[in-house]
């Protein structure tokens, strides 16, 4: 799909806030609530707009604990999908990735404390096909982008 300034600008605004209301994004554009719908019906249509989901506070969720686990995995399941269903069902693992690097995936992991965070490293070394992780414990996070 060929986005144009006019789609451009109605994708951050709704990075920004995917709340805001279509008569807002209409004044910003200079088109109608119609024409303005219509396309983002048309992005989410094209599979550019994925979805819509809230950004949490994890700190206020009792989760304000942020590492990131690289994962070495056995080289003969290494993108096995019975790995990777199994890494879904980790609680606490948020997001995960196939690298190219030292690692073979990266994950992001959210707990409580580091205690807590032990343990869900733990559990991603249990997984058949896992032998070696490595985890680093964010400080902050200073740069965010929807």
């Amino acid at each position: 799909m060929g986005l144009d300034e006019t789609d451009r600008t109605i994708l951050r605004m709704l990075k920004e806030d995917a709340r805001v209301s279509l008569a807002h994004i209409s004044r910003e554009v200079g088109l109608s609530s119609p024409s303005i719908k219509d396309r983002i019906e048309k992005m989410e249509a094209e599979g550019v707009i994925l979805g819509y989901r809230p950004v949490l506070d994890y700190g206020k969720l009792g989760l304000g604990l942020t590492g990131f686990v690289g994962v070495n995995l056995d080289p003969q399941r290494c993108c096995d999908e019975d790995i990777v269903r199994d890494l879904r069902a980790v609680e606490g693992v948020v997001e995960g990735w196939f690298t190219d690097g030292d690692e073979d995936m990266m994950l992001m992991v959210r707990a409580a404390d580091p205690a807590s965070l032990m343990d869900t490293v733990n559990m991603i070394r249990s997984i058949p096909g896992v032998y070696r992780t490595r985890t680093v414990i964010t400080l902050a996070n200073p740069i965010v982008r929807a």
